[in-house]
């Protein structure tokens, strides 16, 4: 009988997500592919799985429709950007400026849900 490769490699324990579900069962998950995970196959096998406790911003915030935010710091330095640009709000005093940053960031806030983030790559 000819011996073949193992796939070991794609076949995880889980116990760090099996934990995390356990803790925070309300929680959803929200399961982010990284780069060399996609292909042209409908399904893909990853070999490398993550997941941590975190939040994701449940909106487009209307400068950026193809980005989703997990990352609050992330997200001001966009959004302070963004405004920036605006011809109104990059004119003003810097200290004005970051007075309409931070009151705009308070708009954002009721969108800010907490998940359980499943990272997957190969």
């Amino acid at each position: 009988m000819a011996e073949y490769e193992r796939l070991e490699d794609l076949f995880h324990a889980a116990d760090g997500l099996k934990e995390l579900i356990r803790e925070h069962p309300d929680l959803p998950l929200m399961v982010m592919a990284g780069p060399d995970a996609c292909n042209d196959y409908g399904y893909v096998s990853c070999g490398y799985v993550y997941a941590e406790l975190g939040e994701c911003l449940d909106c487009y915030p209307g400068f950026d429709e193809e980005r989703i935010y997990t990352d609050r710091n992330a997200f001001e330095e966009d959004l302070a950007d963004n405004m920036a640009y605006d011809d109104e709000s990059g004119k003003l005093p810097e200290a004005e400026f970051e007075a309409n940053v931070k009151e705009k960031l308070a708009e954002y806030e009721p969108y800010w849900r907490p998940c359980i983030k499943v990272y997957v790559n190969n």
